[in-house]
């Protein structure tokens, strides 16, 4: 197997991309003002889809769910399938990076744990444009939450140099013309229950296949630093969800609906 492949095997193994879970997707949905009904929704790196199909399953409207790993969003179509929702979904194969829509076309651009792949500031400032006057963007967010972190905390952290505290991300957001709707911190058996803990099953397994092949033990051990790390300091990092509105603009006229999405 190729490194991206091992990796695939563990962290692509479990039921959710990154920390979440329903009630945290069900959260910030609800703290949008005046969402139009049967909304149309970007899922930015939609991962396996488990909160693409809640999306779908809340709003009654239709999601876009992009993601760079076919594997992914084979998941996600069947996750929504099963669910019976599939109807109202599409699915795009693409790196975020290379994203480009017609303007005004989402009532709602969305993202878990995925917009570090742009940055922060990049991503909501890339995304803007996507997002009709009076729009919502939802995105969740790698935050400290208390200051002096200890040195192994700051060492990992060093792959992510835009983890900041809430309130500096509050402050990117307004710069970017954004008005902040609500935030919250995800609780910790977001991280520990509905990821680490499935993550430490799918490591019970490959320890076995994988022994004597580096490269897998390599990531084995990648994946088993990081649950012992979040066990040990979660009180000082974790995600925030943070939930924002693109201003109407008085001198944006927007007139009938955007582009049907099933053009993509």
């Amino acid at each position: 197997m190729e490194g991206m492949e091992y990796f695939l095997e563990v962290f692509g193994g479990v039921p959710r991309a990154g920390p979440g879970s329903s009630e945290s997707t069900r959260r910030p949905y609800g703290l949008m003002s005046a969402v139009p009904p049967c909304p149309r929704i970007l899922d930015i790196g939609c991962g396996p889809g488990v909160q693409t199909v809640d999306l779908l399953k809340m709003s009654g409207g239709e999601v876009l769910a992009l993601d760079f790993l076919p594997l992914m969003l084979e998941r996600t179509q069947s996750n929504a399938a099963n669910a019976g929702v599939s109807d109202r979904l599409t699915v795009l194969e693409q790196d975020m990076t290379q994203m480009d829509f017609p303007a005004a076309s989402f009532d709602i651009i969305w993202s878990e744990g995925a917009i570090y792949h742009l940055g922060f500031e990049r991503g909501l400032q890339k995304i803007k444009k996507f997002l009709r006057p009076g729009g919502h963007v939802a995105v969740s967010e790698a935050v400290w939450l208390k200051p002096d972190p200890p040195a192994p905390v700051v060492e990992f952290w060093k792959q992510y140099p835009e983890i900041d505290t809430i309130e500096n991300k509050l402050a990117v957001i307004r710069r970017l013309g954004y008005e902040p709707e609500g935030h919250f911190v995800l609780p910790a058996d977001t991280w520990m229950r509905d990821y680490y803990e499935p993550m430490e099953l799918i490591l019970a397994e490959k320890i076995k296949l994988w022994e004597g092949d580096s490269q897998g033990q390599a990531v084995i051990e990648e994946a088993q630093q990081e649950i012992a790390l979040y066990r040990q300091y979660s009180g000082y990092y974790g995600y925030a969800f943070f939930v924002m509105k693109r201003p109407q603009e008085k001198e944006i006229s927007h007139h009938g609906h955007p582009p049907d999405i099933q053009h993509y």
